[in-house]
């Protein structure tokens, strides 16, 4: 659930690199910061 809200947030281009790695492990696994870290953001298309 809580990766769902980060990539969200990350597609807008409302987190940075250091602010999703900021949520692992507590809220996120280490693989789930690497697939959302691959998700285009809003500011790269």
């Amino acid at each position: 659930m809580f990766y769902s809200f980060v990539l969200n947030m990350w597609m807008m281009g409302r987190l940075t690199e250091d602010q999703v790695n900021a949520y692992v492990p507590k809220f996120i696994s280490a693989e789930e910061a690497k697939m959302i870290l691959i998700t285009p953001t809003q500011n790269q298309q």
